[in-house]
């Protein structure tokens, strides 16, 4: 299931309805904005990833400089240096969320706007009733922060650190429930965006979507009766191709 969703739909339904003060934060933060035009999608559908990860990528330290671009390409996010010592900057999901719903518009309930953003979008754990991380803690008492601060830098570092983790363990063989719980949206479209063949038979353009939109957020997934499609689906559409972009 994706986390991203869920978390929107959560913040945009804040009363007042609409127009929140909480909204209108989120719409105007130069980066966060884009999470609100992401096409509205439950499922991730990952075999894009498990395609490049089982035939084509190969992990060793350092060579991560490919997929880093696209990731900043895709989702829009700042991926400057980190700050000094930002790792001293600075509950569970289900708990935050239900006390962000039971609280009345305020300053409290913005400061916990943002920490449930950020631990459910941002820096999600893979179960949903797992603590926040102890960072995404610490940075709700520096709001300043949260707009300058480098968090695609942070969520590609979280999500190759994740793979690199799950390759080692996985020795070259699937394995049943295993999931990606960092934000994982931008190299779950890679191999689309790389490989116009897959692009035209899996994804399609959201109607509507307005040209300074990011990438991530103008394509969606073709809708079907599954929640997801078979990698042996996407070897299929393949073929023989070897043309990129």
């Amino acid at each position: 299931m994706c986390h991203v969703s869920n978390t929107v739909e959560i913040i945009k339904n804040l009363e007042p309805e609409l127009k929140s003060h909480e909204l209108k934060w989120f719409e105007n933060h130069p980066r966060f904005c884009h999470m609100f035009h992401i096409p509205d999608e439950p499922y991730l559908k990952l075999m894009g990833v498990w395609m490049l990860l089982l035939r084509t990528i190969s992990f060793e330290e350092g060579e991560d400089t490919a997929w880093f671009r696209e990731h900043a390409l895709i989702s829009g996010l700042d991926c400057h240096g980190y700050p000094d010592k930002y790792e001293k900057l600075g509950s569970y999901a289900k708990y935050v969320e239900e006390k962000l719903l039971s609280m009345s518009a305020c300053g409290d309930r913005f400061r916990m706007t943002v920490l449930y953003f950020l631990g459910t979008v941002i820096r999600g754990r893979g179960r949903y009733n797992a603590p926040f991380d102890p960072f995404i803690l610490r940075m709700a008492n520096n709001m300043e922060v949260y707009k300058t601060f480098s968090w695609g830098r942070l969520m590609f570092d979280d999500v190759i650190r994740s793979i690199n983790h799950m390759m080692k363990n996985l020795k070259g063989k699937a394995k049943k429930n295993v999931n990606f719980p960092e934000f994982i949206l931008p190299l779950e479209m890679l191999a689309f965006e790389c490989i116009p063949t897959l692009n035209a038979q899996f994804r399609e353009h959201v109607d509507g979507c307005m040209s300074k939109y990011l990438r991530m957020c103008k394509w969606r997934f073709q809708s079907n009766n599954m929640k997801s499609f078979l990698l042996n689906d996407l070897y299929d559409a393949l073929g023989e191709t070897n043309v990129c972009v």
